[in-house]
């Protein structure tokens, strides 16, 4: 399964494309003296003012003017957001190249290399259709002209040099993410996850595991197993594996994905409405094999292992019941009150063994796990719980810089209280008061003392209707790649810490 890359060609400097249009952003308190001369009318009459999010074309000379709303609010959130939309008239348009004028303000307010990257970035996901299963995209024959970045102070060209070259790995590899998420079911099962993992491997020079059924019942991961007994379709644990010849830091990082390809729920099936979603259940796994990639090819100097978890729940006969007891990797018994609390039992296992066979000094783990997030923090942030403040302050500094956004919660003991069973050591519910947490507390179970651990809860970011910063909406926003490449990128900088 090909990894698309980008069909537009970003550049620095003057655009040579014959088809283009100049932009430029402007803010709202102090309009380009030629454009308030010239279009003073339409300024008057409110068809422009500069307020976010507005455009306005000069036709004669081919200028398309960005509002960018007041200059005390200017963001590269703010600003990421409006070239999103960008990107999907771009998209629309036949070989139409574009000439984006980066003023001194722009520069000297926000960091150049941020700035052009999340640009660059946003362009390229409006860009990018995620229809592919349609007559019309099929059909769609249309063309990129080319897009470059004019800097009216050229001592910013060197940064935004950097910000453009990392985009070009980083945004293929959001696309790629945004790409298999929006598969449905029966266009991407656990076999397809084998053939994008490899195509990674391939791609960014990565060593691959696949573990099959027979594999996965030899290395006891009864949780896996107890999730896809429902379904035809053939559990697997997947590890790729990035060690890079001079890594700057000995520490290494793990990073764990939950892969369900479908979770209908089991036999505690979800209700109908909005069941069509749940082809989104692997948005974790997603994200996490192709940060690695994203991670390699970009040359990061810190040592990555992605394990991912992938199968389908299903209700049949041979389904998981509620009530069923099973036991996991690490030898835990576990009494599954809920068989659609099923990610938890996936992630359990990988945790595990990833945990005791690569004994990871950092592990962090992305899934679409509980609905309850959505309720605490709707779709702006992704939870995160975690047993270390270190990495903790670490993925604060990654949220930061990726502007994807997380927020911190408890990891108390108490909120792990009501896993207690009275046939097991454990249950996999704890009911609905404080869902995100005890799920997390579940998780820790099976995670090896020593490690430093966090569980990041995706299910509000991982898709979204309508876009919100650096994340695309309208499905699929690939969510956490760029997290986890600014992860790596600050391990690297403190040299593990």
């Amino acid at each position: 399964m090909k990894i698309e890359r980008s069909k537009i060609n970003f550049s620095i400097g003057k655009n040579t494309s014959k088809n283009i249009y100049k932009v430029i952003p402007v803010v709202k308190d102090n309009l380009p003296k030629e454009l308030e001369t010239k279009f003073s009318d339409q300024i008057r009459s409110g068809i422009f003012s500069g307020e976010s999010g507005q455009s306005f074309i000069d036709e004669s000379e081919r200028i398309i003017y960005l509002g960018l709303g007041n200059s005390n609010k200017v963001s590269i959130r703010s600003v990421a957001q409006i070239f999103l939309s960008v990107g999907e008239k771009l998209r629309k348009w036949d070989s139409v190249g574009l000439e984006i004028k980066l003023t001194r303000f722009l520069t000297k307010t926000l960091s150049t290399s941020s700035l052009v990257y999340q640009i660059a970035n946003s362009i390229d996901l409006g860009a990018f259709p995620i229809n592919v299963l349609a007559k019309d995209f099929k059909e769609k024959k249309g063309k990129f002209g080319n897009v470059s970045f004019i800097l009216e102070d050229s001592n910013a060209e060197k940064s935004a040099k950097a910000g453009l070259d990392k985009s070009r790995s980083v945004s293929k590899y959001v696309n790629g993410a945004r790409y298999i998420a929006h598969l449905p079911a029966n266009h991407f099962t656990p076999e397809e996850f084998v053939s994008r993992s490899k195509e990674i491997a391939k791609e960014a020079g990565l060593k691959i595991t696949v573990m099959d059924e027979p594999q996965l019942k030899k290395e006891k991961m009864g949780g896996i197993l107890a999730v896809s007994q429902g379904s035809d379709k053939k559990p697997k644990m997947i590890v790729l594996e990035y060690n890079p010849p001079k890594a700057k830091s000995k520490k290494k990082l793990a990073l764990i994905g939950k892969g369900l390809t479908f979770d209908s729920g089991g036999i505690s099936i979800k209700p109908a409405q909005d069941m069509h979603e749940m082809k989104y259940d692997m948005c974790g796994a997603a994200a996490v094999i192709h940060a690695i990639g994203a991670i390699a090819e970009l040359g990061i100097s810190v040592p990555v292992i992605a394990a991912i978890g992938v199968a389908e729940n299903m209700p049949d006969a041979a389904a998981l019941k509620p009530g069923d007891v099973y036991t996991a990797h690490n030898g835990l018994t576990v009494e599954v009150q809920n068989t659609d609390a099923e990610g938890r039992l996936v992630l359990g296992d990988v945790l595990s063994y990833i945990g005791k066979k690569y004994k990871p000094d950092y592990m962090v783990d992305l899934a679409t796990l509980t609905g309850a997030i959505i309720i605490s923090l709707g779709h702006e942030a992704a939870g995160v719980m975690s047993n270390s403040d270190k990495l903790r302050g670490l993925l604060d500094e990654a949220s930061a810089s990726s502007d994807e956004r997380t927020w911190n919660l408890p990891l108390w003991e108490e909120y792990g209280e009501d896993l207690k069973s009275d046939i097991a050591d454990l249950r996999n519910i704890a009911g609905r008061p404080g869902g995100s947490l005890s799920a997390a507390k579940y998780l820790e179970r099976f995670v090896d003392s020593g490690i430093d651990w966090a569980h990041i809860d995706i299910a509000g970011t991982a898709w979204r209707k309508k876009a919100s910063g650096t994340q695309i909406g309208n499905g699929p926003s690939g969510y956490g790649v760029r997290l986890l490449v600014d992860l790596a990128e600050k391990l690297e900088k403190n040299r593990g810490v």
